[in-house]
């Protein structure tokens, strides 16, 4: 799933200031992929460095200063209070800013410090929609039932890299076919969602 939203991430061109809410500064930092010319604050609830704003996404409610871009990268499954968030977002952005976010749909529980939910695309436009989020976009991340089931025990198939690789082959031939066969198969088995939404 990394990979495609990897994918997404690169296809947009940020520029300006950017809030990554519940990042830190790793390599694999989704956030880093975007094209543009930006500047990355980041904010979690457990910083690495002094560096990073010190923010409960569960409680806090504004952060002191406002963004071009406010970035939640894999994190909304780990906020029980998921709305608190999602407006924590809104007020963290300029106007006219953009709020760029992904979430996992079928995806083995990932505790972080716990996994909360799993978000169809209907409530992620809904919630987006009623916190005052206009321009709101979203991106099927994945393509079929044989993804979703390699990326299930690919952490295990890894560690032989060349039936890795058959098994990557085999399941997207099979997804190719099933989606010729019909075309919202892709839709109905999402491994998660890439999605965007503007701050009026």
């Amino acid at each position: 799933m990394r990979i495609l939203q990897i994918f997404e991430a690169q296809k947009l061109n940020i520029n300006g200031t950017v809030l990554d809410l519940g990042g830190n500064d790793f390599s694999h930092n989704i956030s880093k992929y975007f094209k543009g010319s930006y500047k990355i604050q980041f904010a979690d609830k457990f910083p690495k460095n002094d560096q990073v704003i010190q923010v409960d996404l569960e409680k806090d409610e504004t952060i002191n200063k406002t963004f071009d871009n406010v970035c939640v990268m894999n994190v909304l499954e780990h906020i029980k209070n998921y709305k608190n968030a999602i407006n924590l977002c809104k007020n963290s952005l300029t106007k006219n800013g953009v709020l760029i976010g992904t979430v996992p749909y079928i995806f083995k529980i990932h505790y972080s410090p716990n996994d909360y939910f799993r978000y169809t695309e209907q409530l992620i436009i809904e919630e987006l929609k009623f916190t005052g989020f206009t321009d709101v976009r979203i991106k099927n991340l994945g393509l079929g039932i044989f993804t979703n089931f390699y990326s299930s025990f690919c952490d295990y198939t890894n560690r032989v890299p060349l039936l890795n690789l058959l098994l990557v082959c085999l399941f997207l031939i099979l997804d190719k076919i099933f989606y010729f066969v019909n075309k919202s198969y892709v839709k109905s088995y999402p491994l998660g969602y890439f999605f965007t939404a503007k701050n009026n």
